[in-house]
Order: C-alpha cells, then structure tokens, then sequence
C-alpha cells in the first residue's frame, strides 16, 4: 500500500512550536477517525528511533499514524520564542501533558475522534503518564514498547553511583542552582541533564513510576520488550500489563530484539496492527 507522509506544526497551551510527521495510508482501516500517536524516547524525536519504522508499517496497513516531538526532542534544543532552550536537558517529566495535550488537539481539528497512545522507552512513561492523568475518553489504547524502570527506588538498585549523583541534584536544586548541568547514566551511554531536569524525572518522589497510572487508563493497554534486552525491560512490561487487569493488559515479548527492535520491526508491526483491529471491541 501506498503511504503519503506530510509534515505538520502544533504549539502547546505554554507556547512550545513541536513537530511531527503524518503517516496517511492510501486506503485507510474502516476506523478512519483513529490516530495512532507515537512518542519517542529520551533525546531521540519524530524522524530517529524505530519508531518512524513502525510507522510506516503500520500506515501500510491502512493505519493513520503520527510521530511527534516532544519539548524533550534532541539533547539540547531551541523552545518557546527561539531564545530559550528546551530538549533533554532541559525538560520536566511533566511537560510531557501539555505536549500531548497540544498534538491531540491538533488532531482533533484534522477531523479524528479517537486515539491511541504509543510510546517507545521514555515515550512509553509520558504515553501512560499522560493517560493515566488525564483520563481522557477519547484515548481508546495506550502501547509501551520497553518502558524503563526510571523511578528512583529502581534506579538506585541498578546504578550503585545513582543516590550519591541525585544528592548532588537535588541540593544544587535546593540553593537555586538547578540549571546547572551533570552527566549521568541512561541506558548504555551518558547523558546531560540539568539538576532540575535530573530531579524531575527520577527524583526521590517516584512520580515515574507507572504502575499506578497503568492501573486506572481506563482503556487497553499493550507492552511489549525484547528478549536481548535486560530482563528489567520485560519484567517491567509485564508488571504494567497486570496492572492494568486482565481484561485490558496484555504482554508481548518480542525474541531476539533489542531496544530498538533492529530487525524485529515486523513482528512488532504485525503484533501492533492486529491489537488495533481489536480496539473497537473494547471501546467501553
């Protein structure tokens, strides 16, 4: 099937311009008002990551699909009027709600009615975070692909260096300081962050943590890891498929891929577009 991209532009309620890139099949499923909106991962954006790959298949499929920025595209970027900085470095875990607040609405005004969230690692946080917020009932699904353990309590059992660096944030935080910069773990590289960004996303609050959210979404929920990955990836998916019951959760482990799926990226596509043809059955 042929697939048409165009590109597009929203702006949230707090003035961010974002990005995005519309996957349109030429022959679309019977439920042409659903959107599939697609959050990337921590520094990654609408255009890197595999999640333009599972966009494409799945618009092949008759699936009307979007990728979009977050303000956390990219590690360090432009926001607001252009005189500011926004990215990676610079986010709030809770900016998040107004990003997506924004895309869906821009959706909205193209004409759909319904969606399903889709995130892939960090996405996958803000997509249930999001929902589990919100609530929204227009939301019809929510799809995690390799979710991280990124609350603190985790982290801290993981990363044996990672309560002495979030002292340090949190008091550089304390006496005002908290644009001041610190290199820190995530995944298998290095990563730059502001303390307050630091603190925001895996401070000692545990608000990143999902499993409650996964709880009341009020609609189905797909998680999905891959068997190459650390086995925190698939425990953590299926912790959140069972915390969203089992009438609405359901866990896929996908053999063979790492966190990027490199080469899985069918499979993954096919499992997604027969979980979407299941949507309508469980719209209540």
């Amino acid at each position: 099937m042929t697939v048409h991209s165009n590109l597009f532009r929203f702006r949230t309620s707090d003035g961010e311009r974002l990005h995005g890139l519309h996957f349109k099949p030429s022959t679309p499923e019977d439920n042409f008002n659903l959107a599939v909106l697609m959050v990337h991962g921590v520094a990654l954006n609408f255009y890197t990551g595999p999640l333009p790959v599972f966009a494409q298949g799945l618009a092949e499929r008759g699936h009307h699909v979007f990728t979009i920025n977050t303000r956390g595209h990219d590690w360090v970027s432009r926001g607001g009027d252009g005189t500011a900085f926004c990215g990676a470095t610079y986010e709030n875990l809770e900016d998040c709600l107004l990003d997506l607040d924004g895309a869906l609405s821009w959706l909205g005004t193209q004409g759909f009615q319904r969606y399903v969230l889709m995130g892939h690692s960090l996405g996958c946080i803000k997509s249930l975070l999001y929902q589990g917020t919100r609530k929204r009932v227009d939301v019809v699904g929510v799809i995690s692909c390799s979710a991280p353990r990124q609350y603190y309590s985790a982290r801290a059992s993981d990363q044996p260096k990672f309560p002495q660096r979030m002292a340090k944030a949190e008091k550089l935080l304390g006496e005002g300081r908290g644009e001041e910069f610190l290199w820190a773990e995530t995944g298998d590289s290095q990563g730059l962050f502001s303390a307050r960004t630091y603190v925001s996303k895996y401070g000692s609050h545990e608000k990143n943590d999902i499993r409650p959210h996964a709880a009341r979404l009020g609609c189905p929920l797909l998680t999905l890891a891959g068997g190459m990955e650390h086995p925190n990836f698939p425990a953590y998916a299926r912790e959140l498929a069972e915390s969203a019951g089992p009438n609405r959760g359901m866990y896929r482990l996908i053999e063979g891929a790492n966190h990027s799926y490199h080469r899985r990226e069918g499979q993954v596509i096919e499992i997604i577009s027969n979980w979407l043809k299941g949507i309508d059955g469980h719209d209540s």
